[in-house]
C-alpha cells in the first residue's frame, strides 16, 4: 500500500519559512534571561530576526517606582535585552503592549503569521512542576503561529529564599523526535522539518503510536495489516528525513496508550525537542489542539515545537 502524499504547492514552504523571524514572548522574570541565553541555538535553527514582546498585566504609565514611571524600567530592560541580541548577530527589536498577556501575545503574533513564536513554559510560582503556566497554555491553544515552547524547571530556592529556575534541556538541538499520526497536519509538519529543520539536529527520530484502545475493536488479521501499513509509512518517513538530514533516523512504532508511550520514549532517549503537527484550532473549538497534544505539552519534559497546518493550506 502506498503512503498518501499530499501535493503541497511547490513554492509554499519558501513563502512560509519557519526559521527566519521569531517572536520571543518574555515576562522579564529570571526565565527571560534563560530564554535569551538560548539565542545562539535559535540562530542555529536559522532564525535571523528576533522581536522581543512583553505585555505588562496592568498599565504602569501612572505608577511611580523610586520616582520614575515603571514603564521606564521596562523599556530599559527591553533595550538591554535587544542590545544583547544585536551583539549576538541578530536583527532585534522589541514591542510592549499593555493588557492581558495571553491575548496580547496571540494578537501580536497574528500580525506576523510567518514568525515562530517562542515561549517559556514556566508556571506561576512553580506550584506544579510538570504543568506549564496558564499564559503559555492559553497562547498555545489560541495561536495559529508555529510555537517553540522552551521547558523551564524549578531549581529550588536561592539564599534569599526566592524561587530559581533552569532550562530542562540546555541543548535544544541534541535529540529531536517527530511524532506522527499520518494525518495532513503531521504531513505538513514533516514537510516543514524536511525543508527547514532536518539538518539542524544532532540526532533525529520519528515515532508513531498505535492506540491500543482503538485496536481493541479490530480483529487480529486487521491489526496485522495495520502494523504492516504503519511500518511502511514510518520507514518512508525515516528515509525521506535521512536524505535531507544526512543522519540515521531512529524509527519507533509501538502500541499502547498514546501519551504514556510518547512520554516514555522522550524520557528513555532524553529527547530535547518533541515536534508535532497541530490543528491550529482556536480556543473555543471542540477539541483544543487535540487531547493528545494538550496532555503532552503539559507533561513532557522536552521542549516542544508545535507546527499548525496553515488555514490557506487547508483549503488546497
Amino acid at each position: 500500500m502506498k503512503v498518501h502524499a499530499r501535493a503541497w504547492p511547490g513554492s509554499y514552504l519558501l513563502n512560509h519559512s519557519l526559521v527566519k523571524k521569531a517572536i520571543l514572548a518574555i515576562d522579564l522574570s529570571r526565565a527571560t534571561d534563560l530564554l535569551v541565553d538560548c539565542a545562539p541555538q535559535f540562530g542555529a535553527l536559522g532564525i535571523e530576526h528576533i522581536t522581543l514582546f512583553h505585555s505588562p498585566v496592568v498599565s504602569f504609565n501612572y505608577m511611580e517606582y523610586s520616582g520614575y514611571s515603571m514603564m521606564v524600567h521596562i523599556e530599559a530592560r527591553m533595550i538591554n535585552l535587544r542590545n544583547k541580541l544585536n551583539d549576538l548577530g541578530f536583527k532585534a527589536d522589541f514591542a510592549i503592549k499593555e493588557g492581558l498577556p495571553s491575548q496580547e501575545i496571540v494578537d501580536f503574533a497574528s500580525r506576523h503569521p510567518k514568525a515562530l513564536l517562542i515561549l517559556g513554559s514556566k508556571g506561576f510560582g512553580f506550584a506544579r512542576r510538570n504543568l506549564i503556566g496558564s499564559t503559555t497554555l492559553r497562547v498555545i491553544q489560541q495561536t495559529k503561529n508555529p510555537v517553540l515552547m522552551i521547558r523551564i524547571k524549578n531549581a529550588g530556592k536561592n539564599a534569599a529564599g526566592e524561587d530559581e529556575c533552569a532550562l530542562e534541556n540546555k541543548n535544544l538541538l541534541n535529540q529531536a523526535l517527530f511524532v506522527t499520526d499520518f494525518s495532513p497536519n503531521s504531513e505538513w509538519a514533516l514537510r516543514v522539518i524536511q525543508e527547514h529543520l532536518a539538518g539542524k539536529f544532532y540526532h533525529l527520530g520519528v515515532m508513531h503510536v498505535q492506540d491500543v484502545v482503538s485496536l481493541r475493536h479490530h480483529k487480529q488479521e486487521t491489526i496485522k495489516r495495520f502494523n504492516r501499513i504503519d511500518s511502511e509509512r514510518l520507514v518512508r518517513i525515516a528515509e525521506s528525513l535521512e536524505k535531507t538530514s544526512k543522519l540515521p533516523v531512529n524509527k519507533v512504532l509501538t502500541t499502547g496508550m498514546v501519551v504514556p508511550e510518547i512520554l516514555r520514549e522522550t524520557k528513555i532517549n532524553q529527547v530535547s525537542m518533541l515536534i508535532m503537527g497541530t490543528h491550529g484550532r482556536s480556543f473555543f473549538s471542540s477539541m483544543v489542539l487535540g487531547s493528545t497534544t494538550s496532555q503532552l505539552i503539559q507533561l513532557v519534559e522536552s521542549n516542544c515545537l508545535l507546527v499548525p497546518l496553515p488555514d490557506d493550506v487547508k483549503k488546497e
